[in-house]
């Protein structure tokens, strides 16, 4: 799994290794690969295995490395909940509430519904061909992140770019492109950055947006530190930029071009529409894996993993697992459960923000299609070489 070749289809290799070892020692993770849809759903429930990970991944990552424990890389992953455990999870995660209540998400689906029809429409009439990853997949979501998220629009320069670093150390079984002193200078830049954003000495969030939201509640949160409010806001702009919605959005369309019967099923069918966030992300997730560590010893499929070891939750490889989803490699909207999918992960570390990325993919797919109807490949897509978080580079389509 660590040889790039694999990345534009891996699921050939994922279907071996189900049958033959579907708890697999991945020597360049220094990690168990759990590919069956059975045993990661399991895992991502059980509390045995930890979400407080990260230093076992600084090892995996960085063979040799130890930080000091107030390190700006332990100081953000020990009090943000992606990467904690309960009871600090919870208290964290109950930080965010206000942000992510049924009325605001009522709030962002309209905002999202304008920001796509907006990017849509923004194709100059006449035109035959684009890269659609460039002229339309990466800018879905930032221009989401601003209208709905809230991120001040003359800051993208200075915030995509650094998230663009840090997203180099979730580089997949691959040696690291970027040395982790400068990715820790650079979380520390995110880190002022957003603090002076919640204390409103830098840019203008949009009223209503999420931040918005989080900087109102901050100061009547007692359950969280001012600091660990920041590393929230910290980790939801590495969300916001990560390559997981425009990996999405432009994996999606490469599915669509290559069925145009899913595109006639989308605008004839309300109950497929509906559908076609989840099995999109089904169907290629752009977070191939996530990352557990065993708090003891654990019996999965017969292969004992033992206290402290580190396991591959390959969520790429448990949605085309045949054993769950028929047909696993077609790409179909009337699949009555694609919503099996692990994509967005179970239990108590689902993603907080996968409602919204379905809102994005839901009205991005409604304004492409009703559109252009016939779109269709012009060309060869190009695969980012990165299995932990893939997505394409280029996806050249004809649009009439």
């Amino acid at each position: 799994m660590s040889d790039p070749g694999i990345v534009s289809d891996p699921y050939p290799v994922y279907a071996d290794l189900s049958e033959r070892e579907p708890v697999h020692w991945c020597e360049e993770l220094d990690a168990w690969a759990l590919l069956r849809h059975s045993d990661c759903a399991a895992a991502l429930i059980d509390p045995r295995f930890k979400a407080e990970r990260m230093g076992n991944v600084l090892g995996a990552k960085y063979p040799g490395r130890s930080l000091p424990p107030d390190s700006i890389y332990h100081r953000f992953t020990k009090n943000v909940m992606m990467y904690t455990d309960p009871p600090l999870h919870d208290a964290l995660k109950k930080s965010t509430l206000p942000a992510f209540t049924r009325a605001a998400h009522e709030h962002y689906s309209r905002v999202v519904e304008s920001v796509a029809s907006e990017l849509v429409a923004s194709v100059p009439s006449g035109t035959s061909e684009l890269d659609a990853v460039p002229a339309l997949a990466a800018e879905l979501p930032v221009r989401a992140a601003v209208r709905a998220f809230g991120v001040p629009e003359e800051d993208l320069e200075f915030v995509m770019p650094r998230v663009g670093t840090v997203m180099t150390y979730w580089s997949g079984p691959q040696d690291q492109p970027v040395g982790l002193d400068e990715l820790l200078n650079v979380l520390d830049g995110l880190h002022d950055y957003a603090e002076e954003l919640l204390l409103g000495r830098r840019g203008r969030v949009v009223p209503e947006t999420v931040i918005a939201r989080l900087a109102q509640n901050a100061p009547d949160d007692t359950d969280c530190t001012p600091q660990q409010t920041v590393h929230q806001l910290v980790l939801l702009l590495i969300a916001l930029f990560a390559p997981t919605t425009p990996g999405s959005a432009s994996s999606g369309m490469l599915a669509f071009a290559s069925n145009p019967v899913q595109i006639d099923r989308f605008l004839s069918d309300p109950a497929c529409a509906a559908n076609a966030a989840s099995e999109v992300v089904r169907y290629n997730a752009s977070n191939q894996f996530t990352w557990r560590v065993a708090s003891s010893a654990v019996d999965v499929g017969g292969v004992r993993i033992e206290e402290g070891q580190s396991v591959a939750l390959f969520l790429g490889a448990a949605n085309r697992d045949p054993r769950v989803f028929e047909r696993p490699d077609s790409f179909e909207l009337d699949r009555p459960n694609s919503g099996k999918h692990l994509s967005f992960g179970a239990g108590l570390h689902s993603c907080l923000g996968k409602q919204i990325a379905a809102l994005e993919l839901k009205w991005f797919y409604t304004a492409l299609l009703a559109r252009y109807p016939r779109i269709r490949l012009a060309g060869e897509p190009v695969w980012n070489p990165n299995l932990e978080f893939r997505s394409l580079s280029s996806l050249p389509v004809s649009l009439n």
